[in-house]
């Protein structure tokens, strides 16, 4: 039996990460049954229950040397590992166990990341020189291409995809039929925020929805995808929004949260799975990047990303209630645009499975 090992921010309850988990066990077995596969994980008993695999605690030295000793394929990845804007430790982590699976695995790969930023000078030839000793790289988005360039990485075969949640089918379970009700009548707006750099932007986002609440008389829907941070920050938001809006509180799987984020009119979010998981539905987007990668996943949509340094209330205003004239072009144009990005996320797992057989 084949054995394959996947490594990634697995098990921290970030619902963007856990649906990359989730899509690609699902796209690997669909393609090769039976196959064995192991996760480097947060949580080894949480995620073992919950996607079926071997789960291998992420900080244990030992236990990932065995598990790794042997294997058939190590992926790397999804997500953005290979960057040092959030923490300059963290490309370090994902290169020091890629640099062990080069030495114990048969074969490994970049599986559907976007790569960068990366900043220190160190951080960038280490990546330079475990990068082009892979076998495989697959990227989630247009501008990784030109991040591999800058570094210096051309041996390995290179394939764009695209995130792996475009896969991940919605779940209408009670628990999201049950949340979905809460909400009540009515037009459903999104809001998928996180902490960043202080209060200024949470402050420009609640004010810019109170606006559009009152003009429009939508409610908005406050969406934590990475609790308990966003669950903060949703809260704040809501307070300052005032009855017009609504907190998800309960606790969803990524599955779950796709299927409510479906059903919204429009989103504004800084999370990239939101707005990932609301492109994957058709529900029009405002993007606010904080981040290159969201920048990068507007682009691939033909959609404007605001900066989230440079965010005001008008501007916001502004490009909620324009998307808001047009709701039915906008969801028609958005998923002429996810079909393809869709098709080129099943081409990682493909190329996996080929490497396997």
């Amino acid at each position: 039996m084949s054995r394959v090992v996947l490594s990634g921010y697995y098990g921290f309850c970030n619902l963007g990460d856990e649906a990359i988990l989730g899509a690609t066990v699902d796209a690997l077995r669909d393609r090769r049954p039976g196959l064995d596969i192991a996760v480097l994980t947060a949580t080894p008993q949480a995620t073992s229950g919950t996607y079926g695999v071997e789960g291998v605690p992420r900080n244990r030295p030992r236990e990932i040397v065995r598990t790794l000793r042997g294997c058939d394929v190590y992926l790397s990845g999804g997500g953005s590992l290979f960057q040092d804007a959030t923490s300059w430790r963290s490309p370090w982590y994902y290169l020091g166990v890629l640099a062990l699976a080069r030495r114990l695995a048969r074969r490994t790969v970049i599986y559907a990341q976007g790569i960068g930023p990366l900043r220190g000078r160190t951080v960038r030839l280490a990546t330079r020189r475990l990068l082009n000793a892979v076998d495989l790289i697959t990227l989630r988005d247009r501008e990784s291409l030109g991040a591999l360039d800058d570094l210096g990485i051309h041996r390995p075969r290179v394939v764009l995809a695209a995130d792996p949640s475009l896969l991940l089918r919605p779940e209408w379970s009670a628990r999201a039929q049950g949340e979905k009700a809460r909400w009540g009548e009515g037009t459903h707006f999104g809001l998928a925020l996180r902490p960043w750099e202080g209060d200024r932007v949470l402050d420009v986002v609640s004010a810019a929805a109170k606006m559009v609440a009152d003009r429009l008389g939508v409610r908005w829907i406050c969406l934590p995808m990475h609790p308990p941070g966003d669950l903060t920050a949703a809260e704040q938001v809501a307070a300052r929004i005032g009855p017009a809006a609504e907190v998800v509180r309960v606790r969803l799987a990524p599955r779950e949260m796709l299927a409510l984020i479906g059903s919204l009119a429009l989103l504004v979010g800084m999370r990239f799975h939101a707005l990932v998981f609301a492109a994957a539905g058709g529900v029009p987007v405002i993007p606010v990047a904080y981040d290159p990668k969201v920048a990068a996943f507007a682009h691939e949509l033909g959609e404007t990303a605001l900066d989230a340094a440079r965010l005001e209330t008008s501007a916001l205003v502004e490009a909620i209630e324009t998307a808001a004239a047009d709701l039915p072009g906008r969801r028609d144009r958005l998923l002429g645009a996810v079909a393809p990005l869709r098709a080129r996320a099943a081409l990682a797992p493909e190329a996996v499975a080929d490497l396997i057989a």
